[in-house]
């Protein structure tokens, strides 16, 4: 069937093949492969938005791409590149005798010239986007936030050092997660359950001390002992389950190596399915966010869990 997909060497910041789905900034231009291509009319629905051109039969150096799959090496291959011109959203279509021959290719064109649509500043989003996550349950938004970012030119092009209401010095892996949840209450007009200052999450210790605290909106599970900041209060071992919290979409995940205070790590959860865990997660180096895959069941050596939680209250 005939495709698109971006080429192996080209630049795929804002590209979500996930929602087939590209983000550009005005002004910015990007390349697909069309594969199968003979006889396909390429097409955009609105050119004031972006427009779209086509090499014409069969471009050879395309078929060099080492991470087509045999099948697709053996098709027309042709050259799509997009350029943006205005903001909004459109759709790029490949048509035969009229009928669209590929899943449309949703183009959405912004200001933000680090290819995201959720921007710096507090609750700043495109209109689509904004609208997409006031149908969303909180939660559902935080994630959506996060990838969002994790499509973005940060993600794909830095290491994401000072960009998340962070100093750049500091690792932002808990400022990352705390701004997911910021940017998607802020979108949908609802408090943070995790409070007005980032600085809670920036840390595993920052985060179990918050969490003890008697006024805060969030539940430590799979942890006990004092407050690894001041030494203070007493948190008691609570498990997943425990008064009816289980674990969710846009929890904290805390993590930890070698030993029980051996803290290393902030993410959250993105999807759960048994005793296998998704996060996502900042400063990761280079993609600097990524999803990872863990598991709800790995212990430390000398006993204990290696993944603790926060889950949010109140929502």
């Amino acid at each position: 069937m005939s495709h698109i997909r971006k080429p192996s060497h080209g630049f795929r910041a804002g590209y979500d093949a996930e929602r087939n789905l590209q983000v550009l900034p005005v002004g910015k231009k990007t390349s697909f492969y069309l594969i199968a291509a003979d006889d396909l009319v390429v097409s955009i629905d609105d050119p004031g938005i972006a427009t779209v051109s086509a090499t014409e039969g069969d471009d050879k150096n395309a078929h060099k791409d080492k991470t087509l799959t045999s099948w697709e090496k053996g098709q027309v291959i042709s050259v799509i590149r997009v350029a943006a011109v205005a903001e909004g959203s459109t759709k790029l279509r490949a048509k035969y005798l009229g009928l669209d021959w590929i899943e449309p290719l949703t183009v959405r064109v912004t200001q933000n010239a680090d290819y995201r649509q959720v921007g710096k500043g507090k609750g700043e989003v495109t209109p689509e986007l904004r609208q997409e996550i006031q149908g969303l349950p909180l939660r559902e938004a935080v994630i959506r936030v996060a990838e969002d970012q994790l499509n973005s030119r940060i993600c794909h092009e830095t290491r994401g050092f000072g960009i998340y209401n962070m100093d750049k010095s500091y690792d932002w892996c808990g400022g990352f997660a705390y701004w997911c949840w910021e940017q998607a209450c802020a979108i949908k007009g609802v408090s943070n359950p995790f409070g007005p200052k980032n600085s809670v999450l920036w840390s595993p210790q920052r985060a179990l001390h918050w969490g003890m605290q008697p006024d805060t909106w969030g539940q430590i599970l799979r942890w006990s002992g004092a407050s690894p900041m001041d030494g203070k209060g007493r948190q008691e071992y609570r498990e997943i389950g425990w008064s009816g919290y289980q674990l969710e979409r846009g929890d904290v995940v805390l993590v930890r190596k070698d030993k029980a205070h051996g803290w290393k790590h902030v993410c959250l959860v993105h999807t759960l399915s048994g005793t296998d865990l998704l996060t996502i997660d900042g400063n990761q180096g280079q993609p600097c966010i990524q999803k990872r895959k863990r598991s709800l069941t790995s212990t430390l050596p000398g006993g204990g869990f290696t993944l603790v939680y926060i889950h949010a209250l109140g929502i």
